[in-house]
């Protein structure tokens, strides 16, 4: 398997050694090199690595900086810098590792395996609670097809912590490439999984498939809007318009009682 890994550092020289020696390493995609933090956080937001190794001291934006405003799920922050003085408060944002100029190879080696061994201890986790699910699910006599079970809560996970969001307090789900972001009232929350996967997890009475990019709460739902002929927007109750295809139009006005 490979990790898809970005470098973040404002020098040429430091970027261009730190790629010879990831080049090593087979389970290493390299997707990307930043030159400074903004940079860094568009690409972590497009890109979705699951590895960064960044510097610390970049103009305008610091590598913790960087992490502190990354936004969920977080990829797994390995620090590479000439300072030792921020140790402690990368530690305390949750980083992997944090590796001093000059460097080995040896050490960069090891601080991908810590990444790498973090990853798959999580992804095992997640896996696991799955399981745990679906065995206890049988051991109750549910039946999967007949008196299916629908999701109460969505787990949130990040390095170090998982957030437990109740679904009765979505809002909206907004696809986001192979990922979900969930919206609260106030809050916008990144989650690992597919539109289609969540929305078979999602109970239909409570929830419904507007466009593909879009799931409403439907008692969050308080106007619907006809555009033109071709486009139709559904109306919140925060305010916020979202998209529904003419297609899908008449089952949810047959769902909303109209």
């Amino acid at each position: 398997m490979k990790y898809k890994t970005v470098i973040v550092d404002d020098e040429l020289e430091a970027q261009k050694r730190l790629l010879l020696h990831l080049k090593k390493f087979r389970e290493v995609q390299l997707l990307d090199s930043c030159k400074n933090g903004k940079e860094a956080l568009r690409t972590i937001k497009k890109e979705r690595p699951d590895i960064v190794f960044m510097d610390i001291e970049m103009p305008e934006m610091n590598g913790i900086q960087v992490l502190a405003n990354c936004p969920e799920p977080y990829p797994y922050f390995i620090f590479v810098t000439a300072y030792d003085q921020y140790a402690v408060e990368a530690f305390e944002q949750n980083a992997v590792d944090y590796i001093l100029k000059p460097y080995t190879h040896e050490r960069i080696a090891q601080a991908l395996d810590r990444a790498i061994g973090m990853i798959e201890k999580d992804r095992l986790a997640e896996i696991t609670g799955n399981l745990k699910d679906l065995v206890f699910s049988f051991s109750q006599g549910i039946d999967a097809h007949h008196n299916k079970e629908y999701l109460r809560r969505i787990a949130v996970k990040s390095i170090g912590h998982t957030i437990f969001l109740d679904v009765a307090d979505i809002i909206l789900i907004e696809a986001a490439d192979q990922y979900v972001e969930v919206s609260t009232t106030g809050k916008k929350y990144t989650v690992r999984e597919s539109m289609d996967k969540l929305e078979r997890k999602l109970d239909p009475k409570a929830f419904f498939r507007t466009h593909r990019s879009y799931i409403v709460r439907l008692d969050q739902v308080i106007a619907l809007e006809n555009v033109d002929k071709h486009i139709s927007l559904v109306t919140l109750k925060n305010n916020q318009k979202i998209k529904i295809s003419n297609s899908r139009k008449p089952d949810f006005k047959l769902r909303m009682g109209t």
